[in-house]
Order: C-alpha cells, then structure tokens, then sequence
C-alpha cells in the first residue's frame, strides 16, 4: 500500500513537472524549489548578533551545499536576478510564507560593482534600467557597493534592490544552487 502510493505520487510529481514544461527535480539538502531554481533564504534577524557583510555572506553561500554523496554536481552563490521572474517568486516567498515576517528586512544578493561596472556573481553585466531597482539606484559609480534586495512594496508583495557598501552589515543573504 505505502509502496503504491510513494510510487504515485512520484508519478504524480513528475507528471506536473513535465505539464509546467519543467522537469522534476530535486534541489541539494537545505534548499527549496522555487518555480525552477533552487534558493535557500539564510535569515538571521531574530539571532540578533548574527550579521554578515557582501563577502561573507557570498563565502557562506559557497559553503552551503552538503559535502554527502550526490551533491558534488551543484554549485551555489548569491542569488542573481536576470530578470522580474525570480525576484517576484523570492518576493512572494519571503513576504508570504513567512508569517511574521519583520518589515525593513534586507538579504544580500549576488551583484557588485567591478571595475566600473555592475555585474551578477556570474559576471553578467546587471541591466540598471530593470524594473527589479528602486528609483534612483543603482548609483553610477558604485565603487565598493553590492546590491541587496529590501521589502519595499508589501501590499504587492515585492522586493526591490537597491546598493549598500560591502563591508555594511545585514542580517540575511539569499544563495542559488544551480547544477554544474
């Protein structure tokens, strides 16, 4: 009986995976599947000294994945936001299914500002004209600073980026794990 039903409902999994056109897939211990990426929010306001500047909070991001069998295949970092859709899934995460959630919460993300150019942790150029930053970010030069995301728009549950200096310290950071 139980047997039949895990077998089911993996088939059930699969079938709605394949039906979304994604296919299934499971994301390395410690993070969830949001949409088709996989993120693991590290929020650490209520641990109150816990705080954590740009780059440490990329190095706990790189040491995140477990060491056991079967995960040597994934990378992680700092999440990246090509584009509005992961920004809005993060958003609606953190603002929704976290109740409780504190207003003003920062999490760094992975964006910088290298050689007199704003750039994602996978060295892609970051567009500043994108709706994912607050008006009047990110600054032209941006030297010393990364990007970090901040509730901005709760009613419609939306976070926004906007730049802080590295060695600033927040309480949260977002990592992506992404198969080599």
């Amino acid at each position: 009986m139980c047997r039949s039903l895990i077998a089911a409902t993996t088939l059930l999994l699969l079938l709605v995976g394949c039906h979304q056109g994604l296919a299934y897939r499971e994301c390395p211990e410690g993070y969830i599947l949001l949409e088709e990426y996989c993120i693991k929010v590290a929020d650490y306001y209520l641990e109150r000294p816990k705080v954590h500047t740009y780059v440490e909070a990329q190095s706990l991001c790189k040491k995140s994945l477990p060491t056991s069998t079967g995960q040597s295949g994934w990378t992680a970092d700092l999440v990246e936001f090509a584009d509005n859709k992961k920004l809005q899934a993060i958003s609606k995460h953190i603002l929704g299914d976290y109740s409780g959630r504190v207003e003003g919460l920062h999490y760094w993300v992975g964006g910088e500002y290298v050689n007199g150019v704003w750039r994602w942790v996978d060295g892609s150029k970051i567009n500043i004209r994108s709706h994912i930053f607050l008006p009047e970010e990110p600054p032209i030069n941006g030297t010393n600073r990364a990007v970090l995301i901040v509730s901005a728009d709760r009613e419609n549950q939306r976070y926004y980026a906007r730049t802080s200096v590295k060695t600033g310290y927040v309480h949260s950071y977002i990592c992506e794990a992404k198969e080599k």
